[in-house]
């Protein structure tokens, strides 16, 4: 289950359609004279997610609570949603282990014991950032992954299941309460977070 996480073992609210996840990078774009675009982006990337959310019957306090007390300076955290179709492809076991260089668009990794569809978000222990791998991997060998490494990895624990966990920001256009709908179900609304870099 994809939601808001408590950090100990619980989803506190659940992420509901209509969902985005975004990454955002600075890019800059301009026409020149002959009508060529000139393009520059910065290395710098972020992912962002825009949810709605469903609070759950055993947690409805907690995400209230979360709202409230992180407001805009606290991270909280999240498990990342991965492609539908990509849960149905990925054969792999949970013990996987990445080493590559700072700045390296890929990772050579082992153990996998299956196949790892590209497009799937994984995170590298002691590493805070989430990367998207963008080809897929059966097998032992090296692994496209976007963006670029911001710090090296040597012989480090990939999480890529339904267990990679994202610190995030709630946007400043979050509204930090909640409201209801018919008087007895909350809704907290839309929310949008940023991920902690």
């Amino acid at each position: 289950m994809y939601g808001i996480y408590d950090g100990i073992s619980l989803v506190i609210a659940q992420f509901a359609a209509p969902m985005s996840m975004r990454s955002n990078r600075p890019i800059f774009s301009s026409d020149t004279l002959s009508l060529k675009r000139d393009i520059s982006e910065r290395p710098a990337q972020r992912w962002e997610l825009e949810t709605n959310l469903v609070p759950l019957s055993y947690t409805a306090e907690d995400i209230i609570v979360d709202l409230i007390t992180k407001g805009y300076s606290v991270a909280t955290q999240i498990i990342v949603p991965q492609i539908y179709s990509n849960m149905l492809r990925r054969t792999a076991s949970s013990s996987v282990t990445a080493s590559g260089s700072i700045a390296s668009s890929s990772v050579t990794i082992t153990n996998p014991g299956g196949t790892i569809p590209k497009g799937t978000f994984v995170k590298f222990a002691g590493h805070s950032k989430i990367y998207l791998t963008t080809a897929d991997i059966s097998g032992a060998g090296s692994l496209g992954i976007f963006p670029e490494l911001t710090a090296s990895v040597s012989s480090e624990t990939m999480t890529y299941l339904d267990n990679v966990i994202m610190d995030c920001y709630y946007d400043e256009s979050t509204v930090t309460g909640m409201s209801y709908i018919d008087g007895i179900l909350q809704d907290p609304g839309t929310v949008t977070l940023v991920e902690k870099l």
